[in-house]
Order: structure tokens, then sequence, then C-alpha cells
């Protein structure tokens, strides 16, 4: 009997010593790690980073820009079967425990011991969504208290619904998207809230192990996963067996796994270099911007189309690439840009970044000066063989076709872009005031280089950009007054604060009636000269422009709306088979502005 009482005696003793080390124990966790803790009130102002959206002019996006593929969703646009599957894959307890489920922990404890391998389990959606927001990713037993801590703080702070909200757009779900919305737009685009029970099944089971778990690298084993959620949502009373036969009868519709390539992808990169290195724009990724630009979805479509069934026509004439851009006259907008023949092919923007020779559509320039200087269109200058010292040698220019035509007038010389009348004609207004003239009109030329008689027939040093020529010309069209391009409009921050508002910046370069005799003499061009193929059926004018060895083709004019520029070639500057300005380019200008303005009443170039 003694022997007995002191055994019990001993136990009790030792459960004592137990208890009070336990409590000593946690009494020091308490106190080392309780004043760590962050303020789980937080998570409801926790903001992570979203995605700034670029649109177009009418408010139609064409981009979005993520550092995090995540878009916010509020709850209700989740839909329950979603939430539902979640829940019976993640933590089927979620909604009874208090943060940490012990039975799961005890269940993972227990796998180890059998298994003879302990891997981290047991988490709940609380402990996961403690983890992402506040904690790092190592596997310490520091960070798994700190973990278990917090969840209990954050069951105590937030509701249940509140913390399920908070998880379902914050967690990862691989292909670089977070949240349950981007998902579902990348996996099966759409929105989260038209997803079916099937498809809710799947995003469910992806979160455990995205890598593993993501259709788009192993369908098989992705629905396997779903079938798994699918079960354990039966098992649970989520969905009953009707709704649990028809789900795993529905075919899942996968989309490409990409949101797609942007709209205006040449235009949307444009916005982007004026952003980060004009206006001084950083992080625009992860900064939940709203840029509203200038572009028109409904012109760009329209000259994606025209520009392509261009090329695909030239690809005979060893023509590869084209670049085309519009600008609204009286407003400076840029309402379409594209920057090649496939931005996925090649992100080069020849709009903006090919610096090419413009070959004869630098011409009005030429005639510009000359009636500044008091030439009249219908005075006369003499095509003819000529030559001219450059240095210790002699140039002598050279018609397109070889011939001379004798006594021509000025407005019949542009029309029809003969070589030896422009040339004399800068030889007699002086070098240094066409320069001027194009520099003030927006070209990139260099005053010292560039001086020689040979930018008569737009031979110019660095060369010039489309939506450069585009600016210039416009200049005619906007009766003698420059209008700057603009592309961005707008920029407002997540709380729509202003940030950026563009202006209209004009300046006057030439007098009225300068401007309205060059463009009496470019409609000419379109009439009857080298650029008839352009005519849209409403007042237009423009010029071709090709230069040596087929190199380049050009056409740029303008409507009382519009200027557009075209341009077709090759990346590597080698010769086409023979294309002029007034071939492909002139069509493709020509079918472009009478699509754009069928609708429209036609309008005088001047009133």
């Amino acid at each position: 009997m003694k022997v007995l009482k002191t055994i019990i005696l001993s136990l009790i003793t030792l459960i004592l010593i137990l208890i009070i080390a336990g409590s000593i124990f946690t009494l020091i966790v308490l106190l080392e790690y309780i004043p760590q803790l962050p303020d789980p009130s937080l998570l409801l102002q926790y903001n992570p980073p979203t995605k700034t959206t670029i649109y177009d002019a009418k408010g139609l996006p064409l981009a979005e820009l993520y550092a995090e593929k995540r878009i916010v969703v509020p709850i209700k646009d989740i839909p329950q079967h979603l939430k539902d599957a979640v829940v019976a894959i993640e933590d089927e307890r979620f909604y009874s425990h208090v943060g940490v489920d012990l039975k799961g922990i005890a269940r993972a404890i227990y796998k180890g011991i059998k298994l003879g391998e302990f891997k981290e389990g047991g988490s709940t959606i609380t402990q996961q969504l403690a983890r992402n927001v506040f904690l790092t990713l190592e596997r310490t037993p520091s960070r798994k208290i700190m973990e278990i801590l917090l969840a209990l703080r954050i069951e105590t702070t937030l509701s249940k619904e509140e913390i399920l909200h908070l998880y379902l757009n914050i967690i990862y779900f691989g292909e670089g998207c977070y949240g349950v919305e981007s998902a579902a737009r990348t996996y099966f685009g759409k929105s989260a809230k038209n997803l079916n029970l099937a498809e809710s099944a799947l995003l469910a089971g992806i979160i455990r192990s995205p890598e593993n778990y993501s259709p788009f690298k192993n369908r098989d084993l992705a629905i396997a996963r779903q079938r798994l959620v699918l079960r354990k949502m039966l098992e649970l009373g989520f969905i009953d067996e009707k709704e649990y036969e028809s789900a795993l009868n529905t075919e899942l519709k996968f989309s490409t796994g990409k949101d797609g390539f942007w709209k205006a992808p040449y235009f949307v990169d444009y916005v982007l270099s004026i952003l980060k290195n004009d206006l001084g724009f950083k992080d625009i990724e992860k900064s939940g911007l709203d840029i509203y630009t200038t572009l028109d979805l409904d012109i760009q479509k329209v000259a994606e189309e025209v520009l392509l069934e261009g090329l695909r026509k030239a690809k005979d004439y060893n023509v590869s690439q084209g670049a085309l851009v519009l600008i609204e006259n009286n407003t400076g907008y840029i309402r379409a840009m594209v920057g090649g023949k496939d931005y996925r092919e090649s992100q080069f923007n020849r709009a903006v970044q090919a610096y090419r020779q413009p070959g004869s559509a630098f011409k009005p320039f030429v005639y510009t000066v000359a009636i500044q200087e008091g030439w009249k269109p219908e005075d006369t200058i003499v095509d003819e063989e000529i030559s001219f010292k450059v240095g210790d040698k002699l140039w002598k220019p050279q018609n397109y076709d070889r011939r001379f035509r004798g006594v021509i007038t000025l407005k019949d010389a542009l029309a029809y872009s003969v070589n030896i009348p422009a040339v004399k004609l800068l030889y007699e207004v002086g070098v240094d005031k066409v320069l001027d003239l194009a520099i003030k009109m927006g070209l990139p030329l260099d005053s010292i280089s560039d001086r020689n008689l040979a930018i008569a027939l737009g031979g110019v040093t660095r060369g010039v950009t489309p939506l450069q020529l585009a600016q210039a010309f416009s200049v005619w069209a906007n009766r003698g007054v420059l209008i700057k391009p603009i592309a961005i409009k707008v920029v407002k921050d997540k709380e729509g604060k202003v940030l950026y508002s563009s202006e209209v910046k004009n300046s006057r370069i030439l007098d009225e009636d300068v401007a309205k005799t060059i463009t009496e003499m470019l409609e000419n061009v379109i009439k009857y000269g080298t650029g008839k193929r352009a005519n849209c059926g409403h007042p237009c004018a423009g010029k071709t422009g090709t230069t040596s060895d087929y190199r380049d083709a050009w056409f740029v004019g303008f409507t009382r709306r519009y200027t557009t520029c075209v341009w077709m070639g090759n990346d590597d500057n080698t010769p086409t088979r023979g294309v002029t300005g007034g071939m492909f380019p002139a069509e493709v200008w020509g079918n472009f502005m009478k699509r754009i303005l069928s609708n429209t009443q036609p309008l005088p170039l001047f009133d």
C-alpha cells in the first residue's frame, strides 16, 4: 500500500512539475514573442501591390501592368463554391477553430512519426494569411511560433469572412498570379465571379503546390487534384452527389495561360517610356496607376489591319517591315501607332525609334522656304543636267526616271517629285534657312553635318522617325501652327488623385498664307502626281518619299482632321525590289484614311 501511495504521489509530482515547466515555457514564449507581433487590424488596411492600367481615349483598357499579377476583388464577387472549395482542401475546420487547428497539427505529427520525415503541415488559412502578409517563408521553430501566435490574434480581431476575403486576394496560384481574380483570368480567361464549380475546384487545388498543380505545367496532375477537392467538398457537405457528378463531367476549357499581348503594344511601350524617362514615374507596375492616353482603339485596329494588308502585298517586293502613326491635327493627340508587323516577333518600335532617310518627303520643306522668299507655285524652274562642286568633287543630282523635263512649274516639280528642281531651289534659297525651318517643325537635323544640297532629296545624317515626320507635316495642316504630339492625357493614383495632366502646346512656325500655298501644292501630289494611290475620297494633301536603292518608301499626308505617316522597308536597310512611296505606302495611307473617315463629312483643308 505504501509503495502504491509513493508511486501515485510521484506521478502527481511529475505531472505538477510538467505543468509548471510547461507554464514557465509558455510564459517565456509569450514574453519573448508577443511584443514582436504586428497588429492584426493592419490587415484591414493591407494594400498589396495592385495593377496599373493604361486606357485608350474612350476608357477602354490597353494594358494591365503588375509587379505581382493581382486584381483585388470584393468578397461578393467570389462565388460561394470557390470559397467552399478552398476551405475544403486547405482548412476543413476553418469555421470552427480559433486560428490554429490542433487536430491538423496532431495529424501532421503522427504522419511525420509514421513516415520518419517531418514536413511542415497543419497550417490553417489564418496561419497562411499571417505568414504571407507579416512573416518570412523560412522554416524555423521561431517563425512557426510567431505564425501560431499571430493566427490566434488575427482570429480575435477579424471575422472569418474578412480572413477568407484577404486570403483569397493574397494567396499565390502559380503562373505569376496572386489572388483568385488574377488566377481565374489566367487559367480560364474569365472573372472569378463567373467560375463554375469544376473551375473553382481546380483553382483551389493549385494553392498547396502551384508549381506542381498548374494545369499549364501538368494538366493530368491538376485534374486529379481537382477531383480530390470535389470529393472533399462532397464529404464535408459543401455539395451534394448530383453537383459532384456534374462537376466531374464538366469540360474544363483553359485559356492560353496568358492575358494575351497588350492592345496597341508599340504604343503602350511608348507611353511607358514617356512615363519613366520624361515624367519621372518610378515603380509603375506596382503603383496602381490609371493612365489615360490619347489613342483611339477603333482607329488603332484599322491602322493595324490596313498596314498588315499592305505588308502582305509588298512581301514579294522584299518589304518586311512597316510603321504607321496618326496625329489629330487640332490637339496633337496620337490616335494610332503601329510600330511594326508583329510585336511578338520584334518590340522595336519603328514609329518612334527607327531613324530613316526621308527621301523626297523632305522636299516640301525646301518649297516652303521658297514660298516664304517670294516664289509662286506657277513660277518656273529648268529641269536640266547640272553639277555642283562638293569639296574636290562634282555632284550631279539625278531624277528618278533619269530624264529632264526642261521648264517646269514649281507646283508640278513638287507634284511629280522631280529631284533637280528641288536641288536648284535649295541652292537658291539657302541650305541654312531650310535646315532652320525643318528643325523648328520638329525634325532632328544637325545644323552642321546636314548643311549640304543633298538634304533636298532627304539625305540627312541621322534620319527621321515616322512620328517626327507626321508632326512636321501637321504644321501645314494646322495652318502654320506646330502642336506637339501628345500620348498621355491624365495619370491618376489609386485614390483617383491627378498626378499628371497634359497641356496642348502650340507655336506659330509659318504664316497662314504660306501654309495654305504649300497645302495646295501638296494636294496636287495626290490629284495628279506621285501620290495618286493615296486618294481617300476626302480633301487631302501629302508627299511620297523614296530613298536611294529603294531602301525606304514613305507616304505622309493630311486631311483637315488628321496627319498620318506610313513607312515601309527593312530593318537591316537592305533595298526593296523597286518599291516607291507612291506604291504600297500611298495605298495603305489612302485605304486607312478612307476607312476611318467613312462616316464623316468631307472637310476642306482650308476654309
